[in-house]
Formats: structure tokens, sequence, C-alpha cells
């Protein structure tokens, strides 16, 4: 029986972590929301009036709170990037 065959080393990196980058992400999502809910935009908002009998700042509190849901959820689970096998 013959030996098998050494690994080769391979020339290419080994796959980055993606995790530091994903936590700088999160986080400049967190600050950019956290901008999103100050006075000067809910002053804005509340000044829009009504929107089908709801007043504009509760739309705007739900528009920002549910993208900031969907946008953590999607940048936890790797954002656009294919599946590890």
């Amino acid at each position: 029986m013959t030996p098998a065959p050494s690994p080769v080393p391979s020339s290419a990196p080994p796959p980055a972590d993606p995790s530091p980058r994903r936590g700088q992400r999160l986080l400049f999502l967190a600050a950019g929301f956290a901008v999103l809910l100050t006075f000067p935009l809910l002053g804005a908002a509340d000044r829009a009036g009504r929107l089908g009998g709801v007043p504009g700042v509760y739309l705007y509190v739900l528009l920002v709170w549910g993208a900031l849901i969907g946008l953590t959820g999607w940048m936890s689970r790797g954002g656009s990037q294919p599946p590890a096998r």
C-alpha cells in the first residue's frame, strides 16, 4: 500500500472571520438609528400631520423600528454572503 500524499500548502490566505466587521456594521447601524430617533427628526415627523388618521410621528417611529429590526436580523445572519458549507 502506498502512503497518502501529504497535503500541499495553499498559497491562498485562510478565510477571514467576518465577526469583527459584523460588529462594526451593527454598531454603525445602531448609531444611525439613534440619530434617526433624535428630536429634530422626530419633530419633523410630528409636523407632517396625519396619514389615514394616524399621526405622522407614530408612523415614523414604527417604520424606523421595523427597519432597525429587519436590518439587524439581516446583518446578524451574514448579509448578502452565501451560506457556509
